[in-house]
């Protein structure tokens, strides 16, 4: 198993992001090969696809708070890693995560994938329906899954998937993540392991995200890497791209806002 069946877990951590080519992305692997290892929870290789399904207000208000930089929001997504037959069976989770002057927590329940997706339907009960001993801390995230839902009015908006390939070092505490083939869909299907039913690429085929993740400050040493190697942090977020892709809602906001300009 990829992770354990119920777990929680919190992670606060520093990121950094990049958008790199491929072959700048085959560079990185090789220049930093005797520093990294495969991630300790992926497949031998350290490659899975990631199905996800992101949840939005009706008026877009995740996109807005990411847009206008507000200092703590949150959002709520049901993520498949994995696929049948592969070396990382599939493994459904809920999560929230939680930007906090510029902090990133991640507050999960790992599921069952057939629960996890009838979370992304919209059988919110189904946290309730199966019968199981929660811990405290799952019952404080299951707590705030339903403050979103019900206050803020969170629901299912769009669907991404994207190929992971992921590296650590070996004492944990960085972890490297370079994802490929972004695609999304504002179509709400049921999502599926390694789902390929995707149309809209949200950046170009040939360019990969750098995701650099660390517990506390980014080693000084990757920082020294980084400027050797000219590679420029930016803000990027894959729901915010998705949606300017490709949600009809979020278009219609940005088409009216242009007409009063």
């Amino acid at each position: 198993m990829l992770f354990g069946r119920f777990a929680v877990l919190s992670l606060n951590r520093t990121e950094y992001k990049y958008l790199i080519s491929l072959d700048q992305m085959a560079e990185i692997e090789s220049d930093l090969s005797d520093r990294l290892v495969v991630d300790s929870l992926a497949s031998e290789d350290g490659c899975y696809p990631i199905v996800t399904e992101y949840f939005e207000t009706p008026d877009r208000e995740c996109y807005w708070e990411k847009n206008r930089r507000l200092a703590s929001r949150r959002k709520i997504r049901v993520r498949i890693y994995g696929n049948d037959g592969g070396k990382i069976p599939p493994t459904g989770f809920i999560e929230i995560k939680h930007k906090h002057f510029g902090v990133g927590a991640k507050r999960r329940l790992f599921l069952p994938v057939e629960e996890a997706i009838e979370f992304a339907k919209g059988n919110y009960n189904v946290l309730h329906e199966t019968k199981r001993d929660w811990s405290r801390s799952q019952r404080m995230i299951i707590t705030e899954l339903f403050d979103l839902v019900e206050r803020r009015k969170f629901e299912p908006a769009i669907q991404l998937r994207y190929d992971r390939k992921a590296l650590m070092t070996p004492d944990g505490q960085l972890r490297i993540t370079f994802d490929t083939k972004l695609m999304c869909r504002s179509e709400l299907l049921e999502l599926e392991p390694d789902d390929q039913r995707f149309e809209h690429y949200i950046i170009p085929e040939n360019q990969s995200i750098l995701e650099v993740k660390s517990i506390g400050p980014v080693p000084f040493w990757f920082r020294e890497y980084g400027g050797e190697k000219s590679l420029v942090r930016r803000s990027f977020s894959k729901f915010c791209t998705a949606l300017t892709v490709c949600d009809p809602v979020l278009h219609r906001q940005l088409q009216g806002i242009q007409s009063v300009a």
